[in-house]
């Protein structure tokens, strides 16, 4: 069996399993590519599996982390109820879940020109570290990176403010954004 000599990039693969490609030529390329190509069939199938078993987190409450806006829209098509939050640089947004909700996202958006992967920091109450993402990949100026954590987990929550920090990775690590979600705990948690 030959290797295969032009492999689908992850980035269509994904999107064509999570159906978001427009129908048309991008999709029935990638279709004959696929009948055709063992190797690519191969790491569809693979794709595929891991987004099952990632719907399967989201509904056990055990996701959290970065991911992309093709899986958090498979994810909503999937079921999953999500509450969103849309960050600039400087904004501070109030936060909170509701009965429901699967899953909370911040939608941290920044001018990426030029920046391939950044760090994402988030910090609680007098500084104390809450989460850390490395290399995290980005592209385009009007991009943005989705946290996304169990509403699970968020409703356990105290009542506090948290700081998030983009900062490119590499020789510049200059900071690309400061944003503030300041979470308000339900009603009997303080």
């Amino acid at each position: 069996m030959a290797e295969c000599r032009a492999p689908i990039p992850e980035a269509a693969l994904l999107d064509y399993w999570a159906h978001d490609l427009a129908a048309g030529d991008e999709t029935e390329r990638i279709e004959t590519h696929l009948f055709a190509c063992v190797d690519c069939a191969a790491r569809l199938e693979h794709l595929a599996a891991l987004g099952i078993g990632l719907v399967t987190l989201v509904e056990q409450g055990r996701v959290s982390g970065v991911m992309t806006r093709t899986i958090l829209n498979r994810l909503q098509r999937g079921g999953a109820h999500v509450r969103m939050f849309s960050l600039m640089p400087g904004e501070t947004v109030p936060c909170a879940t509701f009965p429901g909700d699967d899953l909370v996202v911040a939608a941290l958006r920044a001018d990426f020109s030029g920046i391939e992967a950044v760090t994402l920091s988030v910090t609680g109450a007098g500084g104390s570290p809450l989460a850390r993402f490395e290399d995290v990949p980005v592209s385009g100026p009007g991009g943005e990176v989705l946290w996304a954590t169990s509403a699970a987990v968020v409703r356990e929550m105290p009542s506090m403010r948290m700081e998030i920090t983009l900062a490119s990775t590499g020789a510049t690590g200059g900071e690309l954004g400061r944003y503030v979600l300041e979470h308000h705990a339900p009603a009997g948690r303080s």
